[in-house]
């Protein structure tokens, strides 16, 4: 490969840009407004075709009213779908914040007249429901009808419902509205190289892999140190968040925060806890890795700032045209169906690549509607790191795509689930490149870097969760000071790391800097979930199991049309069973053996 410098790297994605145009021509498309006002007045009428109607339909007239519900929700999908993507490239573009506000009042007006829909599902009755079950004209929709039922009970009144959709518009969605568009609009000043550069959020937090100890922790100490300027509004947002979640929580009679969570994704209790109870047993074995790491690097003063620290003699970088041929080159190997579906997404430009001042930092994959293929947003560096999020983004891509045979409702992948096809995705591009690395430091690096991605995915996710339990337990008797805050989440580092890294004052801030215990709380575990599952998965396809591929492929085929244990089980794997995230974490430390005879040879 032609070794290409950082500033080239960069520059080679910065024509990849999206073409929304299967979505609209832009923001001032007439045919939003137009949408807008026909799916208003559509909501209207489906609800006084069916309101305190359902009890009396059978199950052809429930199939035909749900398949007329999804054909309204679409084109509002669509739009929302639209406006997001739009705010991402530039979040503080003034014309794009109005129309996502306008979006979000007419949505609010539709999901009020709407919300009786699922609540009189919830209240059929024993007889009602056993008779719709044993209708085979309503069997797609037997999965949405038995969820309904069985989470029916945590709903209320249907004013209720609609005052909390009316609240929430400009009272906790606002909240977390504020806290993406202050994070988003933070730019910083950086000594590099002797120029003193402007860089977002995303661009500084990369010179965590930066090869000089002084640049990675500067860089963490102004990062982290913005978050501590803005100590009051933080807490203060926060703690409006974790309150307004605890008190909906105990309204619907969830019984506890992480419950609410568990209901939402179909996974019984006892499972999440015996993935949180499993990843904690292994913390010793990221304190292991990074004492290693230590060695690797004579530094026996790391800090957190160091943990992505990169071996000194490797330092390379990537074009976009060679990120993108290994990992279509990847895909195809594994399969080449798999392959074909992220090609499209190349072809189709649905990729928004390039760092830009007001784009929004990290990555994700966005599919809205089965009809519509899914976009993706990387902020491309050139980095191996980088290839692997472009591949992990692009699986949630094919997935989405496979998922694209459902119906709306069950088209979005169950949320425990999502992150199978992302993770195995990086799996592949893993593997890729250390069978055509040559370099013995190289081949180090490599490993160091899939293995700390493990511990992003599955430890830190799972610390995250942790700090989440603490303080949402918390906020049930009182509000959490500043000072709380930051101490609740400094232990939850040091159970982690151990005495193998230095937790430095300016990481006590780092809890808000996460946006997901802001805005999704306890999503994080999917991610922990997702990996752990993944690595018992990679497993079986390097065993070279017969049939493999099409046994993955229905998975991802699934959608949300079955609950997590029942699509799983199919699979023959059984999630309850701690043994089963035990040998993953087995996969992980074969990988830091590997890393360790590489040292030592």
């Amino acid at each position: 490969m032609e070794t290409i410098t950082e500033k080239d790297a960069k520059n080679s994605a910065s024509s990849v840009i999206w073409d929304l145009s299967d979505l609209f021509t832009g923001p001032d498309d007439p045919e939003i407004a137009d949408i807008l006002k026909q799916s208003k007045r559509a909501a209207s009428t489906f609800k006084s075709k069916y309101y305190k109607m359902l009890g009396q339909l059978s199950g052809e007239e429930l199939r035909h009213a749900t398949e007329e519900l999804e054909q309204l929700l679409e084109p509002i999908y669509k739009i929302n779908q639209f406006s997001s993507l739009l705010l991402t490239t530039d979040t503080q573009n003034d014309s794009y914040k109005k129309l996502e506000f306008e979006i979000d009042d007419a949505c609010t007006f539709i999901s009020n007249e709407l919300v009786f829909f699922e609540l009189e599902l919830g209240q059929l009755s024993a007889d009602k429901v056993q008779t719709l079950l044993l209708d085979r004209e309503l069997e797609p929709y037997h999965y949405m009808l038995r969820r309904s039922v069985e989470t029916g009970r945590y709903n209320l009144s249907e004013l209720e419902e609609k005052m909390i959709n009316l609240k929430d518009n400009s009272g906790v969605d606002g909240f977390k509205k504020l806290y993406e568009e202050i994070v988003s609009s933070f730019q910083f000043e950086f000594e590099l190289d002797g120029e003193l550069r402007s860089m977002n959020g995303s661009e500084l937090r990369a010179l965590r892999q930066h090869p000089d100890k002084d640049v990675r922790r500067r860089a963490m100490k102004l990062f982290l140190g913005r978050y501590e300027e803005h100590k009051i509004l933080f807490t203060h947002i926060f703690n409006n968040i974790l309150k307004d979640f605890d008190t909906e929580r105990d309204l619907r009679g969830f019984t506890t925060a992480i419950n609410r969570r568990n209901v939402g994704n179909d996974l019984p209790d006892a499972v999440i806890e015996t993935l949180h109870e499993v990843t904690r047993e292994s913390y010793p074995l990221v304190e292991r890795y990074y004492q290693l790491k230590s060695s690797i690097l004579d530094l026996p003063d790391m800090t957190l700032a160091d943990i992505y620290a990169p071996i000194p003699e490797v330092d390379r970088f990537y074009s976009w045209q060679e990120a993108r041929e290994i990992v279509l080159t990847c895909f195809n190997r594994f399969d080449g169906d798999f392959g074909a579906k992220a090609e499209t997404i190349f072809a189709q430009n649905r990729i928004h690549a390039p760092i830009m001042d007001t784009k929004r930092g990290g990555a994700f994959c966005s599919g809205a509607t089965p009809t519509i293929n899914p976009y993706v947003m990387v902020n491309y560096l050139g980095k191996s790191r980088d290839i692997s999020t472009l591949a992990h983004e692009l699986g949630h891509a094919v997935h989405d795509m496979y998922s694209a045979k459902n119906c709306l409702s069950y088209y979005h992948p169950i949320l425990p689930l999502a992150e199978t096809a992302s993770v195995f995705a990086e799996m592949t591009v893993t593997d890729y490149l250390l069978e055509n690395e040559t370099s013995k430091t190289a081949r180090i690096a490599l490993l160091m870097d899939k293995i700390e991605d493990m511990f992003a995915t599955s430890h830190r996710q799972n610390m995250f969760s942790s700090f989440e339990q603490v303080v949402h337990g918390h906020i049930h008797k009182q509000l959490i000071t500043t000072d709380e805050l930051c101490q609740y989440y400094k232990k939850e580092l040091n159970a982690m790391f151990g005495k193998a890294v230095t937790i430095t004052k300016e990481f006590e801030w780092e809890w808000a800097a996460i946006p997901h215990v802001f805005e999704w709380p306890f999503y994080v575990y999917a991610y922990n979930f997702g990996n752990l599952l993944v690595m018992s998965l990679y497993s079986m396809y390097k065993e070279g199991n017969t049939g493999f591929n099409e046994s993955y492929k229905t998975i991802l085929s699934s959608g949300s049309s079955d609950s997590p244990l029942a699509i799983m089980d199919r699979a023959g794997i059984d999630i309850r069973n701690a043994a089963f995230w035990r040998k993953s974490m087995d996969s992980i430390k074969h990988m830091v053996d590997q890393l360790e005879s590489l040292v030592n040879d």
